[in-house]
């Protein structure tokens, strides 16, 4: 499990990052961020706020069994990945509350350049 920092072109070249499990799936999605610095300062705080359970707010819809996270200053990750049942999403967000705080991060914004 990693965070990774992407840019968003389509958003005036602004950050967001992805807590993964693997390659092929995405646990929760950040806001975009106006700067590499922001996201990297919102990628602390979800790792303090992450391994307290109390701080997931969870889903039971059927069809939308999920969970997000709330870190920092009343923000939000939002749940990417929607189970079949209620006791699947219990584990998936224990196991991620068991790991997003040594969650290392991959950065795979490009580094703007610096203006003269």
């Amino acid at each position: 499990m990693y965070f990774l920092i992407e840019n968003n072109p389509q958003s005036e070249n602004q950050h967001q990052f992805r807590l993964v499990k693997n390659e092929q799936e995405t646990v929760l999605t950040s806001e975009l961020f106006k700067s590499k610095l922001d996201c990297l300062t919102a990628i602390s705080a979800a790792r303090r706020a992450g391994s307290d359970v109390s701080n997931y707010p969870l889903w039971d819809l059927t069809g939308n069994i999920r969970f997000n996270l709330f870190y920092g200053d009343n923000r939000l990750l939002i749940g990417a990945t929607r189970y079949k049942t209620v006791e699947e999403r219990d584990r998936a967000l224990q196991e991620v509350a068991e790991q997003i705080g040594q969650a290392p991060a991959r950065d795979l914004a490009p580094v703007s350049a610096l203006a003269a």
